[in-house]
C-alpha cells in the first residue's frame, strides 16, 4: 500500500517502493546525462512507425537504488519488480532480472527527448519491443516492490 503524498511539480519523477531511500529527480536533470539519439521502431494496428528518442538506460537511473533484499536469500533482487506509471495512471510491470545488465539486460532506457522535442516528464521506451504497448508517456512514478514473499 502507498502512502498519500502532495503532487510532485510536473518536470519531477519519483522513485519509492521497496528502497531504503525514495528519491526524487528531474527530467531536465536527466536530460543533461542523456545518452546519443536511437531509432525506435514499432508498428501499431495501421502503420508501422519510427522515431528518434534520446534518455538514459533505465539500469542507469536505478543504481542508486538500495534494494530492501532479505539476508541469507539467494539472489533476492531478481524478486523485486519495477513499475513504471504515468500521470495519467498507465503502468507498465518490467521485472528487476530483465533490467539488471548482468540478466536481461533490456534496452529500456527513460527517454528525455522524443523526435527532437524536449519532453517535460519522460517516456519510459523499450526499443527492441516490436510494438509500443509498453511505452510509458509521461512517467510520473518508478516505484520497485518485492513480488511474493522473501
Amino acid at each position: 500500500m502507498t502512502n498519500p503524498r502532495a503532487p510532485l511539480p510536473e518536470d519531477q519523477v519519483l522513485v519509492t517502493g521497496d528502497i531504503d531511500d525514495e528519491w526524487v529527480f528531474r527530467t531536465s536533470h536527466l536530460d543533461a546525462h542523456a545518452r546519443e539519439p536511437v531509432n525506435v521502431r514499432y508498428r501499431t494496428t495501421r502503420v508501422r512507425e519510427v522515431h528518434q528518442v534520446r534518455g538514459v538506460p533505465l539500469h542507469e537511473v536505478l543504481a542508486r537504488v538500495r534494494l530492501r533484499t532479505s539476508d541469507g536469500s539467494k539472489m533476492d533482487r531478481l524478486s523485486f519488480v519495477v513499475v513504471a506509471s504515468s500521470a495519467d495512471g498507465y503502468r507498465v510491470l518490467l521485472s528487476w532480472a530483465e533490467v539488471d545488465p548482468e540478466f536481461g539486460a533490456c534496452s529500456a532506457l527513460l527517454a528525455t527527448r522524443y523526435n527532437g522535442t524536449r519532453l517535460t516528464l519522460p517516456t519510459l521506451v523499450t526499443p527492441q519491443d516490436g510494438r509500443a504497448s509498453r511505452y510509458v508517456r509521461n512517467v510520473a512514478r518508478l516505484e520497485i516492490a518485492r513480488f511474493g514473499e522473501p
